[in-house]
């Protein structure tokens, strides 16, 4: 540990870490996870505390929302694309410029048994991909590519998972980041969302 002077200490707790930086002292708290496939732990930042001074001890950062406060469907978007990245390598050297639209429009199809603008305006899908639009009609040829898409990713969950696919269905997609002020936060997980991303080695990728 730093050799941090005592007034900052005193603030530091179970779960919780300090950050020094341009002669100023700011408390975080966190969390462990061990790292997918290792025996290592890394630390997790879960959000900023404040900032410790001599004069005033911990002062908490500001309660002040500015704009909307947007929230994404996460976990099950972000297990799909990793699992399947070499899918979505395979429909961007095939079509190109229409690539992330038939990816994206799998996924959801995946997650919700269909697609739409709205529920794609309700995914992460649509920050990593803002300059999709799920809204026109496909042709022929890449609905064709839709549909070998969804049964592409339906084997590769199956694969994967096996029995466990139910449950990872019913939990993953309530996993959701929020995006306040400008930043982006994932929400807390549930034991059992850690435990089956940790079980089955899955790496979220933003």
């Amino acid at each position: 540990m730093a050799n941090y002077p005592d007034w900052v200490l005193k603030h530091k707790t179970k779960g919780t870490y300090i950050n020094y930086q341009n002669g100023k002292y700011y408390l975080y708290a966190a969390h462990s996870e061990r790292v997918p496939g290792t025996k290592k732990v890394r630390r997790v930042s879960d959000g900023y505390l404040g900032r410790i001074t001599e004069k005033d001890g911990l002062i908490p950062p500001r309660d002040k929302v500015s704009g909307d406060v947007l929230v994404y469907e996460y976990g099950l978007t972000a297990t799909i694309l990793s699992l399947c990245a070499t899918i979505h390598t395979g429909l961007r050297r095939d079509f190109k410029r229409n690539a992330d639209f038939i990816m994206s429009a799998a996924v959801l199809t995946v997650i919700h048994g269909d697609y739409d603008q709205r529920l794609f305006e309700h995914s992460f899908l649509s920050v990593i991909y803002p300059d999709v639009s799920l809204a026109g009609q496909p042709t022929d040829k890449q609905l064709s590519a839709l549909r070998r898409t969804v049964l592409m990713i339906r084997d590769t969950l199956s694969s994967h998972f096996e029995g466990a696919l139910p449950l990872i269905m019913d939990t993953f997609p309530y996993v959701h980041k929020v995006k306040i002020n400008q930043r982006f936060y994932t929400e807390k997980l549930s034991d059992t969302v850690k435990d089956m991303k940790d079980r089955y080695h899955i790496i979220w990728e933003d």
